[in-house]
């Protein structure tokens, strides 16, 4: 089993870049050896101190806890204990730099060793699964919206005050909070033919899940590129920045 890799970012309309993003393939700086694949995802949170500081911390961190081992025997304790690292790191930071208001990134991680993926999602950044049968959300969405779903089927509040409140997208998980809680991992097994698909909210946003799907390509790196492609050419006004890693296996 062969694995290609691709990825690629673009600023959008916003004036500072605040994605991060790290693919252990030879055009993106690998150097080690191993018998495994790595892709690394961070969305800066918009609006909060030091969004794209604590997205490059945390990739870096992530990737560096995990590069620097020879050999991983328990993958999802090492994501596990890797996020953890990158999460305190990001607080450290905060605090040296006198933070006082939530601030951080997302994490989205796809390790594939062998023939299997191992993942670990933080916020609400995107990890899908693209196969014959169609395009899947892997992971979900550590947002606001949750809590208030359940509470309108327990019949607490309105779907209409549910749908329309002001926090919903909010992200209610993330690297850089005190206390790390909300963590969602997950593994299976690849098949010849199947992609990974890693992004940020500025891609899912502007592009629905057809247009991920029609944009798709053999190389990864040129598909990659057209989803940037297609996510630009639509012009929003408010476009956020851009990242897409994708890994595919043939």
């Amino acid at each position: 089993m062969k694995i290609l890799l691709g990825g690629t970012q673009d600023i959008g309309k916003r004036k500072e870049q605040q994605d991060s993003f790290f693919i252990s393939a030879p055009g993106f700086g690998r150097t080690e050896q191993t018998d495994w694949s790595l892709l690394v995802v961070c969305d800066g949170i918009g609006g909060a101190s030091f969004g794209k500081e604590a997205a490059q911390l945390a990739c870096e961190t992530f990737k560096g806890f995990l590069m620097t081992e020879e050999e991983i025997f328990d993958v999802p304790e090492a994501l596990l204990q890797a996020a953890r690292y990158a999460n305190n790191e990001v607080v450290s930071f905060m605090i040296r730099k006198g933070v006082r208001t939530v601030g951080g990134t997302t994490l989205i991680v796809a390790l594939i060793k062998n023939d299997m993926l191992y993942w670990i999602s933080i916020g609400d950044s995107h990890i899908y699964l693209f196969s014959d049968t169609g395009l899947k959300q892997l992971n979900e969405d550590h947002i606001y919206a949750k809590t208030l779903d359940a509470a309108v089927e327990r019949g607490d509040i309105e779907k209409t005050v549910a749908e329309n409140h002001p926090r919903r997208d909010s992200i209610t998980s993330f690297i850089g909070i005190w206390e790390l809680k909300e963590i969602s991992t997950g593994k299976t097994r690849l098949l010849p033919g199947t992609s990974l698909i890693l992004c940020t909210d500025g891609l899912y946003k502007t592009l629905s899940e057809d247009e991920i799907i029609d944009a798709y390509g053999s190389d990864p790196q040129k598909w990659a590129e057209s989803l940037i492609l297609k996510t630009i050419q639509k012009d929003r006004e408010y476009q956020d920045n851009v990242t897409v890693a994708i890994a595919t296996v043939v």
